[in-house]
This record gives structure tokens, C-alpha cells and sequence, in this order.
């Protein structure tokens, strides 16, 4: 597929399943009586309805989110909290409700960590562009000549390049969880979308191979300090945070932190070289899990820090992103060019929903606004950034069924539904 092209008349077939990890469309009449015209008329209302939540029309007019009652949706839903912050230009707002874990005191603020889950993704995919940038990376050069690919046997995934993984056309499934089946590519990359952790986990890997250095290092540099994400971070850190916000599950108990006992294995390795947390790179990932559960094969689904989905970030910082992405354009240079590929459309998936560079795409009439959901067990969150109206918002929640809040807020505050929250 060529640079700045995608097959208008391709439609996604395969989308992410329940491997996921971070992770989701609706008489004729010349005489009748007074009853049966109303009820006509109520079809054709719920019609309009049906069509308007389809495709993003106004369904609402816009609220302020102080006149939200937030504390009820966090009840109804078994969501211990959310915290949300909103970009007009360059106005950044933001408001958490909640407690960090349920049973406790300690209010979720602003500036409270949340797993960012596959919001990762276009923070890594601005990393990866500015290298592009730089010229370190090559969008159209097949990344078997960085780094070796997985399964060398398989044809078709040696012509996988860096912009098929950051669009999600490379072919390979979400994630793998076992030896078999092997990692292949199941259709001609570029020709179609299927969301893939595991294109994101390689080129992970060779960005690092580019660098030679950690995943955190790399965002950091190129993301996280020129943002002024100071509380972000692609790995958090080795001791439990008591102001970090605790994943809750559907019932909203509890779930505990696996990765915790990884963690701490490699602060120890990387203390042993006077190096710190973002200089971890894969093979000290792969090491660690092996330290903390030698029976465990390393799958990059097992594996932190992730670029598909171990940010851990505060709705402050995020803001800051999504700032970036809406105010670029008039920055120019760089920062602009870098926006301008994002969201250059790569691959259809439906009539409404393509995808670019490391960010879904929405069209509504002739406008395109960027998106991500966010999907990790206990952790649910949503994304948009509008560059032609210069706003933006996230959601951050601490529960498995927080999709169920962010629409709701969204809509909400927006007075706007999203045809992304049809799309899985």
C-alpha cells in the first residue's frame, strides 16, 4: 500500500476478539386517525434517533460536567472512579470523582495514575513518527530488515512494515497466549484491519534495536518531557503507589497487580547497572518474568513495559497529548508534520471508522477527529481530539465496566454521541 493511500472498498472482517488486552450500527401514510398518525410519527423520531446515534449528529444539547451527577453513574456502575479532562485550544480543564479503591478514603484527583491501557498506543506512535522524522525509521521499509520477525517462515509477514503495525494492517492477530497456533500474517498487510498488541509489541523491539534504548527512554524523550508529562511514565513503578489508581472488576472488587513482582525484578536488574526503570528494554522484560515464574513462556502479552498498553499516566498529563495533537497543526515544523501523518488515513474499517498512524479515525460530514479506547482488565478509558475545532477529551476509569461511563459522560459533555462506540 502506498504512503498516504488505503483501499476505500476493503472492510474490516476480522476485529479484536476476547483475546484482547486492552480493549471494544440501528409508511406510507395519506389518511389515518389521530392515534395511528402519533405513532407514525414516534417511528419516524425513534428513526432519526437511531440514525442520529449512528452517525454522531447532536443528540443533546452540551452540559457542563459540574452538572453531571458523576457520583451516581460511578454507583450504578460499580466503578470506584473516573477522572476526565477536556482541551479547547489551548484551555486545558479537568475534574476526578471517586476513590481510588473501593472501601477506601483516598480521592481520586487530576493528577491520579491510571493505566492508560491502549491509549499507549498513539503516544508510542508519536515516539515512532519522530524518529521517522529524524530519519532513524523507515514507514515503508519491511521491519524483518530491523529485526528478525517471529515466525521467519511465514512470506507475506516479511512484507510487514512500520506503518502496517501502526495502523493495524499487518496481519497479525491481537495477541498470542501459547505456542500455537504460530504467529502469522492472515492476510495481505495493508490490505485490510485487525487490531494487533503484537505489532506494537515489535515494533517496540525495534525501536529499541534503533535506539538502543529502553521504550521508556524513547517516550520519554520524544513525548513525555517536551509535553510536561512529568507524572507519566511507560512502566509504573517498582513499589506500590498509594496514589495510583487500583483496577476493579466488573463487580467492583479489587483486582490485584500481577505485574508488581515483575517490577521489582527489574528495578533489580537495572540497578545493577546504574540504569533506571526507562532504560528497561525487552530482553531485561523477557529476564524478569522468567526471575519472578520460570514456568511462564514470555509472550509479549505477558511482557512490561508494553507499547501496546503499559502507560501509566493522569489526566492532566494525557491532556497535555491531546493538546499536542489538536494545536499542531499552527505550531508547524515537526510537531505538525508528525499530526499530519497520525491522521492520514491508512485503512478503512467501516463507513464511518479508518485508521492512521497509531489513532483511530471518525469522520462525521467532512470532519475527521482522532480516537482510542482503552481496555485493560479493570481499567476502561476513551480518548477523541478534534484539530479542526481544537478540542479534546479523555476519560480515565478504574473499573471494567467504565465504557459504560465514559460514553455517557462524553455524550454528556459533548451533547454528541461517537459512532467509535459502535465499533470492537
Amino acid at each position: 500500500m502506498s504512503h498516504g493511500t488505503y483501499p476505500l472498498t476493503r472492510v474490516v472482517v476480522a476485529r479484536r476478539g476476547a483475546d484482547r488486552s486492552s480493549y471494544p450500527y440501528r409508511p406510507d401514510y395519506l389518511t389515518m386517525n389521530r392515534r395511528v398518525a402519533l405513532a407514525g410519527i414516534g417511528a419516524t423520531v425513534a428513526g432519526l434517533g437511531a440514525w442520529r446515534l449512528a452517525f454522531g449528529s447532536s443528540v443533546a444539547a452540551p452540559r457542563e460536567l459540574q452538572e453531571i451527577d458523576l457520583e451516581q453513574i460511578l454507583r450504578l456502575t460499580s466503578v470506584p472512579s473516573l477522572a476526565v479532562a477536556t482541551v479547547d485550544g489551548e484551555r486545558l480543564a479537568a475534574r476526578a470523582v471517586g476513590v481510588l479503591q473501593r472501601g477506601g478514603t483516598a480521592r481520586a484527583t487530576a493528577d491520579t495514575p491510571y493505566a492508560a491501557a491502549s491509549l499507549t498506543k498513539g503516544v508510542v506512535a508519536y515516539a515512532a513518527l519522530a524518529l521517522v522524522h529524524d530519519g532513524a525509521l523507515v514507514l515503508d521499509r519491511p521491519v524483518h530488515e530491523y529485526l528478525s520477525l517471529p515466525n521467519a517462515d511465514d512470506a507475506r509477514a516479511a512484507r510487514i512494515t512500520a506503518r502496517h503495525l501502526l495502523s493495524h494492517s499487518g496481519g497479525w492477530r491481537n495477541w498470542r497466549f501459547g505456542p500455537t497456533p504460530p504467529l502469522v500474517a492472515d492476510f495481505e498487510p495493508g490490505s485490510r484491519w485487525s487490531y494487533s498488541g503484537e505489532g506494537f509489541f515489535f515494533l517496540q523491539r525495534v525501536l529499541e534495536r534503533i535506539t538502543g534504548q529502553g521504550i521508556g527512554t524513547i517516550v520519554r524523550e520524544r513525548v513525555l518531557t517536551p509535553l510536561g508529562m512529568a507524572r507519566s511514565a511507560m512502566l509504573a513503578p517498582a513499589t506500590a503507589d498509594p496514589s495510583a489508581a487500583i483496577g476493579h472488576d466488573g463487580r467492583g472488587m479489587p483486582i490485584a497487580d500481577r505485574t508488581l513482582p515483575v517490577r521489582q525484578a527489574l528495578a533489580r536488574r537495572v540497578a545493577s547497572r546504574n540504569a533506571t526503570l526507562d532504560d528497561v528494554r525487552v530482553d531485561d522484560a523477557d529476564a524478569a518474568l522468567r526471575d519472578v515464574s520460570p514456568e511462564t513462556t514470555p509472550f509479549p502479552v505477558s511482557l512490561v513495559p508494553n507499547a501496546a498498553a503499559s502507560l501509566m499516566t493522569t489526566a492532566n498529563d494525557f491532556a497535555r497529548f491531546l493538546r499536542h495533537l489538536v494545536t499542531a497543526e499552527r505550531q508547524g515544523g515537526a510537531a505538525a508534520a508528525i499530526v499530519r501523518e497520525m491522521m492520514t488515513p491508512q485503512v478503512r474499517c467501516n463507513e464511518t471508522i479508518e485508521w492512521g498512524l497509531g489513532i483511530g479515525l471518525e469522520s462525521h460530514g467532512t470532519s475527521r477527529a482522532a480516537w482510542q479506547w482503552g481496555d485493560n482488565p479493570g481499567f476502561k478509558n476513551f480518548c477523541f481530539a478534534d484539530p479542526a475545532t481544537g478540542t479534546a477529551m479523555v476519560v480515565f476509569t478504574n473499573g471494567d465496566r467504565g465504557a459504560r461511563v465514559y460514553e455517557r459522560v462524553i455524550r454528556a459533555t459533548t451533547g454528541r454521541d461517537r459512532t467509535a462506540f459502535l465499533f470492537t
